[in-house]
């Protein structure tokens, strides 16, 4: 069975807010976000929209294909 997108995307984010060191809380405040929202995002709670994507890239200094890739 093929893993969900926004799982895929999910685990991307925090394997890379790792890599960086940032806790969820730092990559929320370099991206834009509440907290809250980058953690829905590592979980895959929710598609997330291109734009965040776009932030949470920019927030921890990867192109957004990197979020992206495995999908």
């Amino acid at each position: 069975m093929a893993v969900e997108p926004r799982i895929v995307v999910g685990r991307n984010i925090s394997e890379e807010r790792h890599r960086r060191g940032f806790t969820q809380e730092e990559l929320a405040e370099a991206a834009g976000m509440h907290p809250v929202e980058v953690s829905r995002a590592e979980r895959g709670v929710r598609d997330l929209r291109v734009s965040t994507i776009a932030k949470l890239a920019a927030g921890l200094e990867v192109p957004a294909r990197e979020l992206l890739r495995g999908i």
